[in-house]
């Protein structure tokens, strides 16, 4: 049963999958530096490859059954009980995720943007403007998606071209000098928070007007938000060498040395906006599929009941589960991503291999 009516494009599902990978831009690679060091781009082009590779087996399974989303998919292919428990763990991801973003959100405009307003107000402020989106459907994120995606294009094209004559592109050598275990840790991190996550949008797909073009939608989206990465990667490196290791936010920091005649300087705030823009998205779209697929689960015939609840859960769970940013780190760079793997890759390759064993859906 389908829970809303809104439908989406497959160009508005392009941006939306490209305004998801730009926005882990500040996240992914300010966790990847200290592990990678000059060598990050290269992370970045190892996680866009592999999250590809990722990529096509979501597409598969979406392919498999057209016009249904995860949630409905293990129903069908685990049965009711081994089903619903799988995607009981789904919604968890999809809170926990939110949860993160919540708390990054809080912290980073307490940060750099507002460092006199209370965190937990920042947090019930941004989850607002988020559950009105999501009330609205997917149709209107998506809409608002594009607009995002080319203002946060600009933003970048046009601090590399600033920036080029502070950039020293001998900061990028020697390549692969970086140790494999921690090459490999570093792609790790990065795909986790930067590709792999494109899983959420089986959750979108059955909502596209077209859902045979879905699979050229969300690859393009990966490869631009993936270039957009490497760019923003190289843009660090070039900048600041060795110090994007131990740097905070490297990307604020690079930006903040563009200088034009002492005028046209402190541009890091438009890096801020343009953060603050895509972590809208990337929050209402785990806000929209923790709602669907509880919805879904609990067979409501309308998800919109459960967006304030969902919201109030959210906030909570963001200012309860870590205590300072070091712990956020810590649990991003060495827990996280290693018990991701099986909601990112385990169990979506059992799915499409019991489907296709079992010839589903019949």
């Amino acid at each position: 049963m389908k829970l809303e009516k809104g439908e989406i494009s497959s160009s508005q599902l392009m941006f939306l999958v490209g305004c998801f990978i730009q926005g882990s831009l500040l996240s992914s690679l300010s966790y990847a530096y200290p592990i990678a060091k000059h060598d990050t781009w290269l992370a970045v082009i190892a996680a866009l490859i592999l999250g590809l590779l990722f990529a096509f087996i979501y597409l598969a399974i979406a392919n498999q059954f057209p016009g249904q989303n995860i949630i409905q998919i293990n129903d069908l292919v685990f049965g009711p009980y081994l089903g619903k428990f799988v995607s009981l763990h789904y919604v968890y991801l999809f809170l926990s995720s939110l949860s993160i973003y919540l708390w990054y959100i809080g912290d980073f405009v307490l940060t750099y943007v507002m460092p006199e307003t209370p965190v937990i107000l920042i947090m019930i402020m941004f989850i607002f403007i988020c559950a009105w989106a999501v009330r609205l459907g997917i149709e209107v994120i998506a809409r608002v998606s594009i607009l995002f995606f080319f203002i946060t294009y600009l933003i970048i094209t046009v601090t590399v071209g600033l920036l080029l004559k502070d950039m020293k592109f001998t900061n990028l050598l020697p390549i692969f000098e970086l140790p494999l275990r921690d090459f490999i840790h570093s792609t790790h991190i990065i795909l986790h928070y930067s590709f792999s996550t494109v899983m959420i949008f089986l959750m979108v797909i059955p909502s596209m007007n077209k859902p045979k073009e879905a699979k050229k939608s969300v690859l393009l989206g990966m490869i631009f938000g993936g270039m957009f990465m490497i760019m923003g990667a190289v843009r660090d490196i070039a900048t600041l060498g060795p110090l994007c290791g131990v740097m905070t936010t490297p990307s604020l920091e690079a930006v903040r040395i563009i200088s034009i005649a002492k005028i046209l300087t402190r541009l890091e705030v438009l890096v801020a906006m343009g953060q603050i823009f895509l972590l809208f998205i990337i929050a209402s779209l785990f806000y929209y599929t923790s709602a669907v697929s509880i919805a879904q689960l609990t067979k409501l015939r309308t998800y919109v009941p459960l967006v304030f609840p969902l919201g109030i859960i959210s906030v909570t769970q963001a200012l309860t589960s870590y205590e300072s940013r070091m712990q956020l780190s810590y649990m991003s760079i060495h827990i996280t991503p290693m018990y991701s793997l099986l909601f990112y890759l385990v169990i979506p390759l059992t799915t499409l291999i019991v489907a296709k064993l079992r010839h589903l859906p019949k």
